[in-house]
């Protein structure tokens, strides 16, 4: 059964390790498995599977109408890569968000507010605005990348991951930085290993039956001691899993999709 494991140029560079990791468990488990990326190969002939580590989901749909089954599929990421998209689904099932608005409306509470990307991940394209003026000028920076502007948390620093693989949790960091109102690791913001409490542990087992995702990071952060939905990340980075466990997510992962496809040697 062929298997594609699929990447952005730019992003293969930076995740190698991940990827490699992928292709190599994928390959012990009897796929023909290799690692692509966009723009390399014939998408009216894609493989059986596809391990989608791209944020494009009208390129995986497409992938899908011509017969490939893509983890995680196109309906997750048009979820989780628009936060717009993100907030309507979640707030349909009940989940606390911090209250947003589109350039134009009238502002949430505030100031202070975050004004971001709805296509941004990674702490990327978050702003803090302090101001009218500032956040004016953070939205003409984002420009076409579609921002919204969301109360500030007056929990800055701080937010909870909670990976989600095969509709199981499997592991839950709290990140902070002292530095930064984004405590994203990768921003140089410090992790830890928590257990997940009661009211994030209920919001996580409301939004997977209805979003059905494959392997996905769920993020919180919190204002006035209360959990709030921040985003779901599609692509979910595994540094920290590596890092403070001794969870091999890639050899997870595998192991799911084998599962799921019936694929073993």
């Amino acid at each position: 059964m062929r298997c594609w494991i699929l990447y952005e140029a730019r992003d293969l560079e930076e995740n190698r390790f991940f990827a490699y990791r992928l292709k190599k468990y994928a390959q012990q488990v009897g796929f023909d498995a290799e690692i692509v990326t966009i723009g390399n190969f014939d998408v009216f002939d894609p493989a059986d599977v596809v391990i989608s580590r791209v944020r494009q989901c009208d390129f995986t749909h497409k992938l899908e109408d011509n017969g490939a089954t893509v983890f995680n599929r196109s309906s997750v990421s048009r979820i989780c890569n628009d936060k717009a998209h993100t907030y309507s689904f979640v707030k349909s099932l009940g989940i606390p968000i911090l209250p947003f608005s589109f350039p134009g409306d009238r502002m949430p509470p505030g100031p202070p507010w975050v004004v971001k990307s709805r296509m941004g991940h990674g702490g990327s394209e978050v702003f803090k605005a302090d101001g009218l003026m500032q956040a004016n000028e953070m939205i003409f920076h984002l420009g076409n990348r579609k921002p919204i502007i969301q109360q500030f948390a007056n929990e800055p620093g701080k937010d909870m991951r909670v990976y989600v693989m095969g509709g199981k949790i499997i592991a839950a960091v709290m990140r902070t930085s002292d530095g930064d109102f984004r405590a994203n690791f990768k921003l140089g913001g410090n992790a830890e290993i928590v257990d997940v409490p009661d009211d994030i542990r209920a919001m996580v087992r409301r939004i997977v039956p209805e979003l059905m995702p494959d392997f996905v990071g769920i993020d919180f952060i919190f204002n006035d001691g209360k959990p709030y939905l921040n985003e779901i990340e599609d692509a979910v980075g595994t540094r920290m899993l590596y890092k403070l466990t001794d969870l091999d997510p890639a050899e997870m992962y595998i192991d799911y999709i084998a599962n799921r496809v019936g694929q073993y040697v």
